[in-house]
């Protein structure tokens, strides 16, 4: 039966990966502005006919609003706004294009507020271009977590915390509980609490979804959100009747407890689904995310339910020592799961802040800050109580202590569902991937060529090109070279007759012999192709596509610490966790076993069995005045050894 249980939940949750996995996956989740023309900042000789927002993600057209507005305070109403680069399943990201008026001389803003088809995410901004006068850019936007949204994720996360943190603890943590009766106690109050968790998670996820269809209407929903949504949905409320149609003191009781787990982990597989994708995407980051989330719930809701528990048995005047074998069976979960947050957490991270600068200067990556604070010192109050229980000492401090380690959790729930609904710090303005491009020079053909853009940044620049003919004579003297700037593709830096996508060839005017210039507008900062055609006289052009990087504007360009990209360290730093974090376990273990050993070795000791739940015995037993257990034989397989009198002292409760 057991072996059986165990293939069903590994079926569960290998279904939802791959439903989860398999499908088109968004590239990241709460769309914002990747670039737009012309950029922010931009001064432009003519004016623009249309301004292009390019998002990260697909967006619903019927709730953009696009508004330009001058110095002055006048309002120009685009006279039409298209959706462009979308697909069938309007999964993959989108461009905006808004028909703009006649635009006189003068300096504009442009404010934009649009929803994302893919988590019914808000998000605005603002970008400032002007027409034959300088402006300042807006920088970077970051959109405001939304309190309905906010207050809705923290529901659904507190609610799957519960019911994953009371499953968690009816595992060995309530095997280790010897008396009959008072483990059927606690396994009935935890499948309570569990039923509880899972139906707040499943009643709070509705009601935001209602509230989002009556604000948004049901065309922002997109076919893959909503299977996702009604696949959490199955799961949760598999839960609640996973530990609700039989009585927890049925011999099915385990067998349903480790179904609910399941269909608990397939909860926050979705949950992932739905909410921030990541940059990266893909297998790795969906396992990732889901352990890091499922790992986090799990503890910060056990850790509520030992603290319901505790004050629940301080008001009906119990023992403490009822708890205590619980409380000792949570370290080993305790600490997996830490190391799981930790480990995946670091790795995460690379993909929602993309420097330190993005860590310093937005709302996302200093509220990331807060909950790494609060977490960390959650961490260390765990650390403690964890010595203190291993150490069997008896403190009426370790009850607050799990009291005081469930508020801070709580906090740390809190801010998880404000990330959650935040815009990640990913913006291409927060990094400088690679450093600008100063100078090209190369030979092409028979020629040599040398090509300079200045300032190289987005906007107005001016394209210098030097060509000097290598042969002697001349097979035909150049009459003349065009320039054009495009976005980058996938295999440039080399000859080629193809034009950027686009660009337009602009004629360069003669400066001296053999040099050329001609005015080019760049856009947003990044790569880009510039296209160099030389023309001579009876001879075929000479072309070639440069892979040119665009510098940060003026505002762009200052560095409070570092906007050097931070996801190959985290990356390797997350790996590097994860090898010390496996080898202190087989440190812990092998220790551990010698130490057993060497104690049953010891002359004149009486050899004690190792209970099968992995407890380290007591140096000093007492001895046992029942004669039958006198020979040494211990526990039968699968019970837990009995309670001591310190842990009966170990929350602080007097004794029956």
């Amino acid at each position: 039966m057991r072996a059986r249980s165990l293939r069903s939940v590994l079926a569960l949750v290998v279904a939802a990966l791959a439903l989860v996995v398999g499908g088109a996956a968004p590239a990241s989740a709460h769309a914002y502005l990747a670039s737009s023309s012309p950029a922010d900042g931009t001064s432009l000789q003519v004016a623009p006919r249309v301004v292009e927002l390019r998002f990260t993600e697909h967006v619903v057209l019927e709730s953009t609003e696009v508004t330009i507005t001058d110095t002055a305070g006048r309002r120009y109403a685009p006279r039409a706004l298209t959706l462009a680069e979308t697909d069938e399943d309007r999964e993959a990201p989108a461009t905006i294009v808004a028909t703009l008026p006649a635009l006189p001389v003068g300096a504009y803003h442009v404010a934009w507020r649009t929803l994302s088809s893919d988590d019914l995410h808000q998000s605005s901004g603002l970008l400032a271009f002007g027409v034959q006068d300088e402006v300042t850019a807006a920088g970077p936007s970051e959109s405001a977590p939304d309190a309905l949204e906010t207050a809705g994720r923290w529901a659904v996360l507190s609610g799957l915390g519960l019911a994953l943190g009371a499953l968690l603890l009816c595992g060995r943590p309530l095997a280790r509980t010897p008396d009959p009766r008072t483990r059927a106690l606690l396994r009935a109050r935890l499948w309570r609490l569990a039923r509880t968790g899972a139906a707040l998670a499943a009643s709070a996820a509705l009601l935001v979804t209602v509230l989002d269809l009556a604000r948004f209407g049901t065309s922002a929903v997109t076919t893959g959100y909503a299977a996702r949504w009604l696949g959490r949905e199955a799961a949760l409320v598999a839960v609640v009747a996973l530990v609700t149609t039989c009585a927890p003191a049925e011999r099915s009781a385990a067998t349903r407890e480790r179904l609910a787990l399941a269909a608990g982990l397939v909860a926050a597989l979705l949950t992932v689904a739905l909410g921030h994708v990541g940059l990266r995407s893909g297998a790795t980051w969906a396992i990732a995310a889901t352990a890091h989330l499922a790992a986090a719930c799990a503890w910060a809701g056990a850790v509520a339910c030992l603290a319901l528990l505790v004050l629940r048995h301080r008001r009906e005047g119990r023992p403490g020592g009822e708890l205590a074998p619980l409380l000792t069976g949570f370290r080993v979960p305790a600490v997996v799961a830490v190391v799981v947050v930790a480990v995946s957490g670091v790795y995460l991270a690379s993909d929602v802040v993309v420097s330190v600068d993005a860590v310093l200067l937005t709302t996302y990556g200093r509220m990331l800050l807060a909950k790494l604070a609060v977490a960390a010192l959650v961490g260390v109050l765990a650390l403690r109580t964890t010595r203190a229980v291993h150490a069997r000492r008896a403190s009426a401090a370790v009850r607050p202590r799990v009291v005081v380690e469930a508020v801070g959790l709580t906090i740390v729930v809190v801010l998880g569902a404000v990330l959650a609904s935040g815009q990640p710090a990913v913006s291409p303005r927060l990094v400088i991937a690679e450093p600008p491009s100063r100078i090209d020079d190369r030979p092409v053909a028979d020629l040599q060529q040398t090509v300079v853009l200045r300032p190289n940044r987005p906007g107005a620049s001016v394209a210098v090109v030097d060509v000097l003919d290598t042969r002697r004579p001349s097979p035909g003297p150049v009459t003349g070279v065009t320039v054009g700037v495009g976005s980058a593709t996938a295999s440039t830096d080399g000859a080629g007759d193809g034009a950027p996508r686009g660009s337009t060839p602009v004629p360069a005017a003669p400066v001296t012999r053999g040099r050329w210039a001609a005015g080019v507008t760049l856009p947003a900062q990044g790569p880009v192709d510039v296209r160099v055609a030389v023309h001579r006289r009876g001879l075929p052009d000479v072309v070639s596509t440069i892979r040119w990087v665009v510098g940060p504007d003026a505002a762009d360009a200052r560095v409070l610490v570092s906007k050097a990209p931070l996801a190959g360290p985290l990356t390797a730093l997350a790996v590097v966790l994860a090898l010390v974090a496996v080898a202190v376990a087989l440190l812990v273990r092998r220790r551990s076993g010698l130490s057993l050993r060497a104690r049953d070795r010891r002359p004149g000791r009486r050899s004690r069995p190792v209970p099968s739940t992995g407890r380290r015995p007591d140096p000093d037993p007492d001895p046992d005045p029942d004669p039958a257990g006198s020979a040494g034989s211990g526990p039968r397989p699968g019970q837990a050894p009995p309670v001591g009198a310190d842990e009966t002292r170990l929350l602080g409760s007097r004794p029956d």
